[in-house]
């Protein structure tokens, strides 16, 4: 049973931003403060999840994907209610508690349905969810762009060794619209359709942001939808520096396949429970199709320095150091798991 509850933690801790939420006040930093906390320290307390276990019941796995979007919806609801009578401290808080909410809840569960590409109503799920974080085309670029040049000095994705944080969300940002664009262009030019079609999924995926933008407008305030806009600015950093963090400084050759060693993995319980295995990030790269309870932890692959917040937290606020510490990692990296032609890629990067 406790196989199946841990990924309950995702839907519950939603719940729970809710409810101090409703509370209003300093209440909101309370929650920010402390899930944050629970998240860095339970990584340290709890260590690894190295199980493969067995699931018969994928149904109650899936609902607690498809929970998070009514969830996070009743949140920004009451973000809405009572934003306007708070103060600016606690402005603050709403903005960071609700942009973490929709980095970990929305971005990430988005991201593992929308790689269902052939089920409606995960698709639905997933690109609503995307929609919330005003992450529209995520669906576009990372399924059929991302995945497919990971590791390649063309990924908007991957970041490249010493690539500053600030650098590589601009850059990542700009060429995921731009990708997107092109991605999306190209499938309806094989349709032999207009790219201004109603099939278009680029346009399709901003009007989804700009329909829940305007309905918050109208039924709350400027200040809500400011509160929401500044949120979702905060989930789509959130999102930009997990890519950072999870393929930085990793290369591949160029027709060669994609393996367990193109992506820093972590296994941490507490990280894998509330982000539905995104921490088997080498596994998801290798097997993209699988969904995320048949995830396997490749404990071979190579590893984050950290759980996947701390490390989060470390390359957004100290990337001096972020990049002192991956340094020792990329060298072991070089060493012991870089291929011939990903060795010479490396010593052609540096001369």
């Amino acid at each position: 049973m406790l196989k199946y509850l841990k990924f309950s933690l995702a839907p519950l801790t939603i719940v729970t931003a809710i409810f101090f939420a409703l509370l209003g006040g300093n209440y909101i930093w309370y929650f920010f403060i402390g899930f944050s906390s629970f998240i860095v320290i339970g990584d340290i307390i709890f260590g690894e999840d190295n199980s493969v276990d067995e699931y018969k019941y994928p149904l109650f796995l899936n609902l607690m994907l498809y929970l998070n979007l009514p969830l996070l919806v009743v949140l920004i609801s009451v973000m809405i209610s009572v934003i306007d009578s708070q103060s600016v401290t606690s402005f603050i808080g709403y903005c960071l508690t609700i942009g973490l909410m929709l980095g970990a809840f929305a971005v990430n569960v988005g991201h593992e349905l929308t790689h269902r590409k052939n089920k409606k109503l995960d698709m639905f799920f997933g690109n609503w969810l995307q929609a919330l974080c005003w992450d529209n085309v995520f669906a576009i670029e990372h399924v059929y762009g991302h995945h497919k040049h990971v590791g390649l000095f063309e990924d908007a994705a991957t970041a490249r060794r010493d690539e500053g944080i600030l650098k590589f969300i601009v850059r990542s940002t700009f060429n995921e619209y731009k990708n997107a664009f092109q991605i999306e262009k190209n499938r309806l030019r094989r349709k032999e359709k207009s790219f201004f079609c109603i099939k278009n999924k680029f346009i399709i995926g901003i009007s989804r942001s700009i329909i829940i933008s305007l309905i918050i407008y109208f039924i709350g305030s400027s200040t809500a939808l400011l509160c929401y806009l500044i949120s979702a600015f905060i989930s789509k950093i959130l999102l930009e520096t997990i890519n950072y963090v999870e393929h930085y400084g990793l290369v591949r050759a160029k027709g060669r396949p994609v393996r367990a060693r193109h992506s820093w993995n972590s296994n941490t319980f507490i990280s894998s429970a509330f982000t539905f295995n995104l921490t088997r990030h080498s596994a998801h790269h290798e097997k993209a199709h699988l969904p995320y309870w048949k995830l396997k932890p490749y404990t071979e692959a190579p590893k984050m320095p950290f759980g996947y917040l701390a490390t989060f937290f470390i390359a957004l606020l100290f990337p001096w150091l972020y990049r002192k510490i991956m340094a020792k990692k990329l060298k072991d990296w070089d060493e012991n798991y870089a291929s011939d032609a990903e060795k010479q890629i490396i010593a052609n990067s540096i001369s």
